[in-house]
């Protein structure tokens, strides 16, 4: 059992690594960032002097220094089941980012080290641990839109020709219910000279035990110049209003006996010296739904809390994973979770190559993942 401050390594010194490294030195209470491995020597190396840390370019090396409890993989998704199996191999516990990893086969990798090494992952799944997607996941299970009946999400994150983070947030919105079948059309458009040359849109219908039905729509480019800066627009209709969120506001739409009323998301503040602290966000309607914030004065929202604020979805990833290493306490969205979203992800995927209909409890190895195994 470690000390209660966790000793952690960051993997992976990307765009995203550098989001999580910002957010480890802010929860220092909770971890000690050791240590930051990178192929890029000179990157690692600032990165590592900023938080006193070593800096290592070869994850052999990195994994053998001493008192080492944890690592942060965020690497490209291809590479994570390698850096999660040795770090597995080596005992350490580890937050890995999103997604678990491409295909079924690499999932599993994952999922077996783990199990024999018996060591604690948390997955990223940021959409999901926003504070305003936690509002408005208690606003469904309070009722306040009814039964839902439908969903739907427009300019979805398409994640390696997948839409995981889509799924992800879907199903916790959704959380008694399962998808069941999907079926997607894809079509590829050249664009001429220039970078993207070429972009595959798809739109995808998610079919849910329950009855509901979701469409979701997303571009192969989103994270392009050319795409960058539209809106991603999510809905759940009820049978008594619904809900909406995008970069813009959120809203909650409800019909109260004849009239319709429409509520934001209230925030309520404090000043920390000269700055406004996020307490917490609530629908000013009756019954009301609150999401604290654990995170008050010590970590960064990234965004507006309304809309996004990735900082503090990063911060619960890695205190629940803080919490599975001192405390036994299962990580809030672990290896089944994470691969269950992939693989519905993956069938949206392989519907849209072969052009029908598929269940999403897939069988065996499907094309989409036949192409990325072989890589």
């Amino acid at each position: 059992m470690p000390e209660t401050r966790v000793r952690i390594a960051l993997v992976g010194a990307g765009r995203r690594g550098q989001a999580h490294f910002a957010t480890v030195r802010e929860l220092s209470d909770l971890y000690e960032l050791v240590a930051v491995c990178d192929f890029d020597e000179a990157r690692a190396s600032g990165m590592a002097q900023e938080c006193g840390g070593q800096a290592f370019t070869d994850l052999r090396e990195l994994l053998s220094i001493d008192r080492l409890d944890a690592v942060l993989i965020a690497t490209p998704p291809e590479n994570h089941h390698l850096v999660a199996k040795a770090a597995a191999e080596r005992g350490l516990h580890m937050l890995i980012e999103t997604p678990l990893a491409l295909t079924r086969a690499m999932m599993d990798v994952i999922g077996e080290a783990a199990d024999r090494s018996g060591v604690q992952v948390e997955v990223g799944g940021n959409y999901g641990l926003r504070p305003a997607e936690r509002l408005n996941r208690l606003a469904i299970e309070a009722g306040l839109i009814g039964r839902p009946v439908h969903a739907s999400v427009f300019n979805a994150s398409a994640n390696h020709d997948t839409c995981y983070h889509t799924v992800s947030l879907l199903r916790s919105y959704l959380a008694d219910d399962e998808v069941e079948e999907v079926e997607a059309v894809a079509r590829r458009h050249d664009l001429g000279p220039g970078t993207p040359s070429s972009e595959t849109w798809t739109d995808a219908v998610l079919r849910f035990s329950s009855g509901v039905t979701a469409s979701v729509g997303y571009v192969s480019t989103w994270t392009s110049a050319l795409r960058w800066g539209r809106p991603r627009i999510a809905s759940v209709e009820g049978t008594a209003g619904y809900l909406v969120t995008s970069d813009a506001a959120n809203r909650l739409h409800r019909l109260e006996g004849s009239a319709q009323r429409d509520y934001g998301v209230e925030s309520e503040t404090r000043s920390d010296d000269g700055t406004d602290a996020l307490l917490g966000i609530c629908y000013g309607c009756a019954p009301s739904v609150r999401v604290e914030n654990p995170f008050a004065g010590r970590v960064r929202a990234d965004a507006a809390p309304d809309t996004g604020a990735d900082g503090l979805a990063r911060a619960a990833e890695l205190t629940s994973l803080h919490a599975a290493i001192t405390e036994g306490i299962l990580p809030e969205y672990g290896i089944t979770a994470a691969r269950r979203s992939q693989e519905i992800g993956i069938a949206i995927a392989e519907s849209a190559r072969l052009g029908k209909p598929l269940s999403t409890r897939l069988g065996a190895e499907t094309g989409w993942e036949r192409e990325r195994n072989a890589v």
